[in-house]
């Protein structure tokens, strides 16, 4: 369940932001992954969460604002 800080799946699809909704499916498969005993499932999951992943990869950076593990990624710098 999330906390009251943190928006649930459906409310970050129906906010305007496409990142923060692809980073809550992120999450939420994630979780299921970890949740599943189903080899079949898992390896689906797998798939799609790699594929979400690849699109939040994709999107525009958006003004700058970076984590700081993606800026520890890149070596501290900005893009």
């Amino acid at each position: 369940m999330a906390s009251r800080a943190q928006k649930t799946l459906l409310e970050q699809v129906r906010g305007n932001s496409r990142r923060a909704a692809l980073e809550a499916l992120r999450d939420k498969i994630a979780r299921t992954i970890d949740s599943t005993e189903s080899g079949r499932d898992i390896a689906a999951l797998s798939k799609r969460l790699m594929e979400v992943m690849a699109e939040i990869d994709g999107l525009p950076d958006g003004g700058g604002a970076r984590s700081p593990l993606d800026r520890a990624k890149m070596g501290g710098a900005r893009q």
